[in-house]
């Protein structure tokens, strides 16, 4: 039952914003939300599906912090969804609240933040907050966690976990949102939690497969299909005949480029010669929004057609062009990958979803959770009048086992070496805790320390705090626990203990002699960190590394040096792969080169950059802390150039703002090879240089005088 807001007592700035915004009644997720205490400071935990209007339950349980002179937090896990976040809450700007959003900067305490009434973060970001403890942290009333299903990922599970933990030991109110919790009582019991689920969804979903044998489609409303076709053209055909959207998602990106080149012919034939001049519109914004040609022809003659695939691969220029289209209904259908329905919310009519994908050598079906998660892009709320999630390749047994499947329940992933590595030294540095009945304490607090697992805890614990020892990051002194300043400082970079571990090690063997920039990005390509990225298709650069390898020409690693697990000819030939898309980087090879050449795309060519470039800087700290000062620096200039992917003679240039690898080259092959030297250049000698012209010319000498001075002023 869909509620009229004037029905609630709700503060008056609230009432006005939410009927300035055509908001006049609740749904029944929101209403409930409210009933169990949300306006009361308590904690709630809303468990409903997607759609259902979970946003708003945290847009006024922020809102009424803020009215407590409090601030509200709201955590995400991707910076995409963050910075769709932040421009959703800056609604409230007018009435006198001050939005902000920190999507990185870890190392960065976030004092500055202390200025914002609410703030928009990444997982990682809220959390290195949390550690740092700002002076604002206090004024801190709700912390808001979008996609709490999260808790059961490996590698962020524990951050979402930490996260919840500090701030019930903190007393602050939480918000969890989730729309795929197989076991949310268990979860709101963990957070003293109001559990708010239902099945609300403001466009019905019906739930379908199509049996190949009687080659139908049969709902779960009792309605059948007949399918002429194979299932993706009729249902291609039959969305365009109708005029609705369609989402078909492929479990890799290879078969969602297929399909997509497979469906455009399709769709081509639908469009109206209108829609064709704004697709041509949108190939315009294509142009602008990416710098690889490979990536541009790959979605051009697709996007002509009102056709698109989606994925981790593309650009986030490139994804933003596509889901723009798709919002002003000029791109018919995606092919995505199921990242799309972990991330921006682009709901269609029909979803087409394929429930096997190809794992270690053999093809297994995806969990529930992520089948529901897809399903719950069906139907467009206000344009539909119900939605479709319809499995393509499983037999009708199977198919029912996922459309009346509950997801699977989530667990804790805290238990790891890796997580409590990481958060067992955060707590001693942040000071939650410095003795080991204090943190066992606060561990006791977590999730994953319910029930029995509270004694496996306090083992796990004793052999975490040992290893950090070994590890020179934390010292006992009595019955108490201090942070060595290394144990300080890699808490502070935001880095797994034993990637610094890693990193000394290696380097102490070296002593202070220089290294090949090969050896120093190969290393920081093998620490624990790294792991994070993803590079699906480098078969070619495989084959060329083990080449290189038998002809003895990769940089060997020392010898054994007590890392375990860390250490082995395999490990280091597999980082050494991901070195060498990093060196050809850094030799200012083009990026459509590169990503030719190793097989991979544009997006995992930025994600490995970033994370080299967060990695290489932090082994440049850890080094000057451990009194390795030749390697930090040589660290130091190796991180500005991976940064910015140019040689060692471009870094002073690059610092200049509006000077990237291209246009710092074309200066230095014009003589220009410093700050000084451009500051004193002339407009109309800069203008005429190939990618300049006289308004960029005249942006870039004054910014070479503003670097300048501040220079001259510190």
């Amino acid at each position: 039952m869909i509620e009229p807001i004037d029905r609630f007592e709700l503060p008056p700035v609230i009432l006005r914003g939410l009927r300035e915004r055509g908001i006049e009644r609740f749904t029944p997720p929101q209403a409930e939300a409210i009933r169990r205490g949300l306006l009361k400071g308590r904690n709630i935990l809303v468990a409903t599906p997607t759609a259902s209007g979970k946003t708003l339950i945290a847009e006024i349980a922020m809102v009424n912090a803020v009215l407590r002179g409090c601030i509200g937090i709201y955590a995400t896990p991707l910076k995409a969804l963050a910075n769709e976040k932040f421009e959703e809450f800056r609604f409230w700007e007018k009435y006198g609240v001050r939005v902000g959003i920190s999507t990185g900067d870890y190392e960065e305490p976030g004092e500055e933040l202390g200025r914002y009434d609410i703030i928009v973060a990444t997982y990682e970001r809220l959390d290195s907050i949390l550690r740092n403890k700002p002076s604002w942290l206090k004024r801190v009333g709700t912390v808001v966690i979008d996609e709490m299903h999260n808790i059961n990922d490996g590698d962020r599970g524990p951050i979402v976990e930490l996260i919840a933990t500090r701030a019930l030991y903190l007393g602050k109110q939480v918000v969890g949102l989730s729309a795929t919790i197989g076991n949310p009582e268990a979860l709101a019991k963990w957070l003293g939690a109001e559990l708010v689920r239902c099945e609300w969804r403001p466009v019905r979903l019906v739930e379908g497969y199509f049996d190949r044998f009687r080659r139908e489609i049969v709902f779960s409303d009792g309605r059948v299909e007949e399918v002429e076709a194979d299932v993706v053209t009729h249902s291609v055909s039959k969305a365009m005949n109708e005029d609705y959207q369609l989402l078909i998602f492929r479990q890799s990106r290879k078969h969602a480029e297929g399909m997509a080149e497979k469906v455009a012919p399709i769709v081509e034939r639908f469009l109206e010669p209108g829609e064709k001049r704004e697709l041509e519109k949108l190939v315009a914004e294509l142009r602008a929004s990416t710098s690889s040609r490979i990536e541009f022809e790959s979605l051009k003659p697709l996007i002509e057609r009102g056709v698109a695939f989606h994925h981790a691969g593309l650009s986030l220029g490139a994804r933003k062009v596509v889901e723009r289209g798709f919002r002003q209904r000029l791109i018919k259908v995606i092919a995505a990958t199921p990242t799309l329905a972990a991330g921006i919310n682009l709901p269609a009519r029909r979803v087409l979803i394929y429930t096997k994908r190809f794992e270690n050598g053999q093809w297994v079906r995806i969990p529930v959770a992520e089948y529901k998660q897809m399903a719950g892009r069906a139907g467009r709320p206000g344009l539909d009048p119900y939605g479709e999630a319809v499995i393509v390749d499983a037999d009708p047994r199977t198919a029912r086992a996922y459309v009346e499947g509950q997801p699977e329940s989530v667990e804790s992933r805290l238990w790891s070496e890796r997580a409590l590595r990481i958060h067992v030294l955060a707590t001693v540095v942040s000071g939650y805790a410095r003795t080991y009945t204090e943190i066992l304490s606060f561990f006791s607090k977590t999730f994953g320390a319910s029930g029995a697992r509270i004694f496996l805890a306090q083992k796990l614990i004793l052999e975490t705090l040992s290893s950090l020892e070994r590890m020179r990051m934390v010292l006992r002194s009595g019955g108490s626990l201090e942070p060595t300043p290394l144990g300080e400082a890699v808490s502070r970079l935001y880095i797994d203990p034993l990637t610094a571990h890693v990193v000394l090690k290696y380097l102490e063997f070296e002593g202070s002699r220089e290294l090949s920039e090969l050896y120093y990005l190969t290393l920081i390509a093998m620490t624990p960190d790294f792991e994070r990225v993803r590079v699906v298709r480098y078969r070619q650069l495989e084959e060329e590394a083990e080449a290189l390898a038998s002809e003895g020409e990769i940089p060997p690693p020392p010898p054994e040096v007590g890392l375990g697990d860390a250490v082995g000819w395999s490990s280091w030939l597999r980082a050494y792969k991901i070195a060498r898309i990093l060196h050809a980087w850094i030799s200012e090879v083009e990026e459509d080169s590169i990503v030719e050449s190793f097989g991979i795309g544009v997006g995992d060519l930025a994600s490995i950059v970033d994370t080299a470039t967060w990695l290489t800087h932090a082994a440049a700290r850890v080094c000057r802390v451990a009194g390795l000062d030749d390697h930090s620096s040589r660290l130091e200039r190796l991180a500005k150039r991976v940064e910015y992917g140019v040689r060692e003679d471009a870094i002073e240039l690059v610092a200049i703002r509006g000077i990237g690898r291209a246009r710092a080259r074309v200066l230095i092959n014009a003589g220009i090879r410093s700050v000084e030297q451009l500051a004193s250049e002339s407009v109309a000698r800069i203008a005429r240089l190939p990618l300049f012209g006289e308004k960029i010319a005249r942006q870039v000498i004054e910014a070479a005088r503003e670097l300048l001075r501040s220079r001259r002023g510190r």
